[in-house]
């Protein structure tokens, strides 16, 4: 029994880094869900104040208005615009504290109107300096308003107190420890090691201990909106032992000494969106109490989430510590822009041997930085080693990943600075990372550290290994599309089995339209740099899923499912390799199924049996481009109308009376085939956007569906993408001639200049739904390669002028840097690549499938995945296509 209790332990040890799997969606989507905003009574109070008026006169009359609202059950306590001085106020439970456009609050140099209050300095328990705006065990509170919070700190005010000449130190009241008389600073450190209650540790007034601009400490449910925080005495926002935080919108300019930004302290469930913060210290920094107090409380810092920000000037932009005795787990940053000389780094963890704690599960991506001084990512358990304080309190820090995150200069990339006691830093994951112009070192390591990764990191131009020890000098292929190829066949070495299928499940394959998709984008790859090994592969899949008697496994005539006519249109190409009689049976039941599709009373095929009378985006790519392709050969084959009662060709004479016949009904195929297109793009078009909705009900009569137009609720990026290359692949078969092909030129011209529309400026790539702009939206792999072939493609058939090619390159060049991960297998064999970021389904019903319903809530539910065979295939096809246009496209990104 003690054995099996030890040999659980050492699992929970290991599976921080054996089961470690990068961004937990899921945990994020939980700590999202569990956030709410307040929502307050719209009874206004307004309070007797004047710009004319001193401090004392304004603060009495604003505590007073605050005092009043949150005793007759709440509302907004407004402050009109004007320049209003006070001192400190204090916000009670269910008040909205609202700073209309013009107003300042600022906060003057008058120490007796900070009366002492208990609070913490640099995670040290203690009764001083009211902050300027505070709280103390307080509900459903808010600061809100596109006014401005002044806390009046200057090199003549609170600044000074540092006792520091450069902050315009003079002579009087300081927390500094000068000619032997020790500060309050060091005073305070001392009774935290020494035990001494809180209650003794009064520091008020002469003692120089900066107050915070807005401190809410024990309270929850709380909203700081909109307004403008600037020249805080000392750290901006504090929030201190809160939770259900929102801060949104805000902006906080401070360049004064310990000028953090927004310093959650042991809270819990707090959302920190599109904010920009310029200051003099730490932009962001995760606390949970220092040394000896926070060990005492125990309140870690849990489940924050850090997106849409911008950080400026600072030391730091997501910074865990110092003050983190208490640990720090679950934080998420993600969609941030950071750039300045003077920031100092993009992801940093502080903290050393006097503080102690666990830092776990840190998360950060797609982060967009332009330049910073020192490191993209430093964790330094070794953090100011002159700190007087009791010390063999290891730190932990581990499952930290660091995910598509570009710099474009900087001193290092990475910086770990362990300590000599303990291994206490692993797990630590970077991936998919571009540093440019960094200029003295790649990864710098100081003292015991281990399992610290690099998966597709580029550092100057040159791949990392995976141990970030040295470069991978060269790709392994001079394709990326072999290089995709060939590390598809790797992983899948059936291609019966590709795209996840299940082998016990589905022991004979699996006929699907995404193996089609993937085994194409490989045939196209084979035409273009040869090599046995991809024909036999791809010549594997029809051999085993189709008999010589023309029997598909999987394809069942009587479902009418558009999906499994798709792969047809690659064994129709594939077959020419080694013609077999059985397949040419298949691909004419495939032609039969499309001949007796049901159809809307408006002609377009049913997506499936079970999703009658809907029309999808999707189904048009599955239908509609073997149709065009095969049709001139099943009109001669004797499989139409036109042929009815007539031998096919070669067993008897053709005469001109059946050869009319046959023209005839090819071009009303091709009619058909454009009729339904066009038909598609007036149902499910959205002017309001212009862009196209996923799907169609023709009888409205669907639960996603409204009830008017019979348009599903979005426009999901992958179904825009089945429906371009639907036009464009159409257009390889039209005949030039036929009278009707412009018009799918033209619809391909007008698709496509939507997308680029949409093309998202900072990446060149596309969110998984189109039209909807929210935090939870992500940039998708699957539709993004499919959008980049077809703009690459038309322009380079003349569909489409250089515009789009232009774009095309764009997207392409963002489909490298943000999807393509190299994976170099620790064995040494040849590395591999993969395409991330792909969703993996997304639907809509049928009735019995509610979940299903077209919100965007339930696109963002469905699950990411790597090498998507959908994504794969289209990815392949627009390297082929980068290719074309000259471009190497294993050395040019």
């Amino acid at each position: 029994m003690k054995k099996l209790s030890v040999l659980i332990c050492a699992l929970c040890l290991l599976s921080g880094s054996i089961f470690a799997e990068g961004w937990d969606a899921a945990l994020y989507k939980k700590i999202e869900q569990s956030i709410k905003a307040p929502t307050f009574s719209e009874k206004v109070y307004k309070p007797s104040i004047s710009v004319k008026a001193k401090a004392a006169k304004n603060q009495k009359a604003i505590q007073a208005a605050i005092d009043k609202c949150s005793a007759k059950g709440g509302g907004k306590v407004v402050i009109p615009a004007g320049t209003f001085w006070t001192g400190a106020i204090t916000l009670k439970s269910d008040v909205n504290l609202v700073l209309s456009k013009g107003a300042v609050l600022k906060f003057a140099f008058e120490p007796e109107l900070y009366p002492k209050v208990y609070t913490r300095y640099e995670g040290l328990d203690l009764y001083g300096y009211s902050p300027c705006i505070y709280s103390n065990g307080a509900k459903n509170i808010a600061i809100t308003g596109e006014g401005t919070i002044d806390g009046n700190g200057n090199k003549n005010t609170f600044w000074m107190w540092t006792g520091e000449e450069w902050w315009g130190y003079k002579g009087g009241e300081t927390s500094r420890s000068m000619n032997g008389v020790m500060g309050s600073r060091e005073l305070l450190q001392k009774m935290c090691d020494e035990g001494v209650p809180v209650e003794q540790r009064q520091f008020g007034m002469g003692k120089g201990l900066r107050m915070q601009l807005v401190n809410l400490v024990n309270s929850e449910n709380i909203l700081i909106e909109g307004v403008t925080m600037i020249d805080s005495p000392f750290w901006v926002l504090h929030p201190l032992f809160s939770k259900n935080i929102t801060i949104r919108g805000i902006k906080v300019i401070n360049e004064g000494p310990n000028g953090d930004g927004c310093d959650p302290e042991s809270c819990e469930n707090v959302l920190i969106e599109n904010c920009m913060f310029h200051t003099g210290d730490d932009c962001i920094a995760i606390k949970s109490g220092r040394n000896a107090d926070g060990r005492r409380d125990g309140r870690p810092s849990k489940n924050i989430i850090i997106r849409g920000c911008t950080m400026e000037d600072g030391h730091g932009g997501v910074v865990i510590g110092s003050e983190i005795s208490a640990s720090v787990e679950n934080v998420f940053a993600e969609n941030c822009n950071m750039s300045s000389p003077n920031l100092d780094r993009i992801l940093r963890i502080k903290t050393n041997t006097c503080r102690g704690g666990v830092t776990k599960n840190i998360y950060m991506r797609n982060v967009t930085v332009g330049e910073c001084k020192e490191s993209v990512m430093r964790i330094n358990i070794n953090y100011w080693p002159k700190e007087v304080s009791e010390r063999g309190h290891i730190p932990y820090v581990h499952n930290v990943w660091m995910e598509n995150v570009t710099c474009q200069k900087s001193k290092y990339g990475v910086q770990i600075n362990g300590i000599k006691e303990k291994d206490a830093v692993y797990d630590i994951h970077v991936k998919n990372c571009t540093f440019n112009n960094v200029s003295v070192k790649p990864f710098l390591r100081e003292n015991r550290c281990h399992d610290i990764f690099f998966d597709n990191v580029k550092v100057n131009g040159k791949l990392m290994n995976t141990s970030g020890s040295d470069f991978i000098e060269k790709a392994p292929y001079k394709s990326y599309a072999e290089w995709m190829t060939y590390s598809e066949m790797k992983r899948n070495p059936n291609p019966i089995y590709l795209d996840f299928t299940d082998s016990i499940k589905h022991p004979k394959g699996k006929w699907s339209y995404v193996m089609g998709i993937e085994l194409e984008g490989m045939l196209d790859t084979y035409y273009a740099h040869g090599g046995e090994a991809i024909k036999n592969y791809v010549m594997r899949y029809p051999a085993q899923m189709i008999s010589d008697e023309g029997k598909t496994t999987g394809f069942k005539y009587e479902d009418f499912n558009l999906d499994n006519v798709r792969t047809a249109h690659f064994i129709f190409r594939v077959d020419s390799l080694a013609p077999r009689a059985g397949v040419k049976l298949a691909l004419k039941e495939y032609f039969r199924q499309l001949i007796n599709q049901p159809r809307t009373d408006e002609g377009v095929y049913w997506h499936k049996q079970i999703y009658h009378d809907q029309v999808w985006l999707d189904g048009i790519f599955m239908g509609l481009p073997y149709k065009t392709m095969a049709a001139p050969y099943m009109v001669k084959e004797g499989l139409t109308v036109a042929n009815k009662g007539v031998a096919p060709a070669g067993k008897k004479k053709m005469n001109k009376k059946i050869a009319a016949a046959q023209q005839k009904e090819l071009m009303a195929f091709y009619d058909d085939i454009v009729d339904q297109i066009t038909m598609t793009d007036a149902r499910t078009y959205d002017a309001k956007t212009g862009l196209w909705k996923h799907a169609w009900d023709s009888k409205r009569g669907m639960f996603w569906a409204d009830k008017t137009t019979g348009q599903s609720r979005h426009t999901w990026a992958r179904a825009m993408g089945w429906f371009t290359m639907a036009q464009i692949e159409i257009l390889d078969y039209l005949p030039k001639d036929y009278a009707r092909r412009q018009e799918v030129i033209d619809m391909l011209n007008k698709t496509l200049r939507a997308c680029i529309n949409y093309q998202d400026p900072k990446t060149g790539v596309w969110y998984d739904v189109m039209d909807v702009k929210d935090p939870r939206n992500y940039i998708e792999s699957t539709a993004s390669c499919m959008f980049t072939y077809c703009l690459l493609k038309g322009a380079r058939l003349g569909y489409l002028d250089d515009s789009f090619r232009q774009a095309g390159i764009k997207a392409y060049k963002g489909i490298i840097n943000n999807f393509i991960r190299v994976d170099v297998p620790k064995d040494g064999s040849t590395p591999t690549i993969s395409l991330t970021e792909g969703v993996s389904v997304s639907g809509l019903g049928p009735e019995k499938n509610p979940r299903r319903d077209g919100t965007f809530d339930y696109y963002m539910s469905e699950p990411i995945r790597d090498n998507d065979a959908k994504g794969v295939g289209p990815f392949l096809w627009a390297t082929l296509e980068m290719e074309k246009l000259g471009y190497n496209t294993s050395s040019q990104y």
